[in-house]
């Protein structure tokens, strides 16, 4: 049965979830970055390493769950990344991932084909050190977290550097190990401010708007949150990394509601490899699968113009699916 979470006028109702641990094709390794194609296509980026070559971006349907491929290996050459920190899509649904690992953005068409690969390692303008979020403004040129050197950089998108803003501090406008971002439809600049454990809003030009959330482990506090996204009303779903959750905020910044993991059912994926195994099915069947229900170490959010919230787990190698009713009302009834 759906569960639903009502805020305000607002419902948030669990739909489904989609993967299982593995290394290739209808499996997820650690997935960090999610984006969405054309047709009902979400991509997935699955995290790596040196010695455990699992780095790729899985292509599949959101809907039917059927695999499309694999795009990209692990490695670092062409077409290679080791440990991918985000993912973005452009308007010919074109893929950039950012590889902390050797601090490049790497690109490729929709169908998996190498296009370019750009970046320098360093602390100047223009280099990197671990650039993790990753999101295209307005078309024409990608915001980038550039998360040891605690900034975001503006370039180009074949990797000419524009502007920045940042540095390391605990005072607006400063940073400690920032991770995500988003952007409203004003194109103001959320980051999430991993070490400092809240949100901070920015106008486009990098001004200081605000900050979103506290430290903490209560209603709308946070504790090193690892992305943040705005959906097309203004609300703010932030991926609340060590609090394993997601909280909402709406458009001023308060308090809306939290999202603690649904995931009641098994994925298409994960219940196909169950069936086939009797020694699995007994397991699962003497132990409290509740824990399992709820999230572990949200890392990415992606959330449509259909409102569909798509919430992907690191630990739990998932990602699980919401949807958000913008106008609900509680059900009439005439006796």
């Amino acid at each position: 049965m759906p569960v639903t979470q009502v805020a305000g006028n607002k419902a948030f109702t669990y739909v489904d979830n989609l993967g299982k641990i593995g290394v290739s094709e209808i499996s997820f390794w650690h997935p960090v970055g999610l984006a969405r194609g054309e047709e009902d296509v979400l991509y997935v980026l699955n995290w790596g390493y040196a010695n455990n070559p699992s780095a790729r971006i899985t292509k599949t349907y959101l809907t039917t769950q059927e695999w499309i491929c694999d795009i990209g290996t692990a490695g670092s050459g062409a077409g290679e990344f080791l440990w991918p920190g985000g993912l973005a899509v452009d308007e010919n649904e074109n893929l950039y991932v950012t590889d902390q690992a050797i601090s490049k953005v790497v690109s490729f068409t929709k169908d998996g084909e190498f296009i370019s690969k750009w970046g320098l390692e360093g602390s100047g303008k223009g280099e990197f050190h671990m650039p993790t979020g990753i999101v295209l403004d307005n078309g024409e040129s990608f915001l980038i977290v550039d998360s040891r050197n605690n900034r975001v950089q503006r370039y180009t998108k074949d990797g000419k550097i524009l502007d920045q803003f940042g540095k390391q501090g605990q005072s607006h406008g400063e940073f400690q190990l920032p991770w995500g971002l988003g952007l409203d439809l004003n194109r103001n600049i959320y980051v999430a401010d991993w070490g400092n454990s809240r949100v901070q809003k920015f106008d486009n030009h990098g001004k200081f708007m605000g900050t979103i959330g506290s430290p903490g482990i209560g209603e709308g506090e946070l504790d090193h949150p690892s992305d943040v996204t705005i959906d097309k009303d203004g609300d703010i779903y932030v991926a609340d990394w060590g609090n394993e959750r997601v909280v909402v905020f709406e458009s001023d910044g308060s308090y809306l509601a939290t999202l603690k993991g649904d995931a009641t059912n098994l994925s298409r994926w994960a219940e196909a490899a169950v069936d086939s195994n009797p020694d699995l099915q007994k397991a699962r069947a003497r132990v409290d699968l509740s824990p399992e229900w709820r999230f572990r170490r949200p890392s990415s959010i992606h959330i449509g113009d259909d409102y569909k919230i798509l919430i992907a787990e690191a630990q739990h190698m998932r990602v699980q699916v919401y949807q958000k009713d913008p106008k609900y009302q509680e059900a009439q009834f005439t006796l």
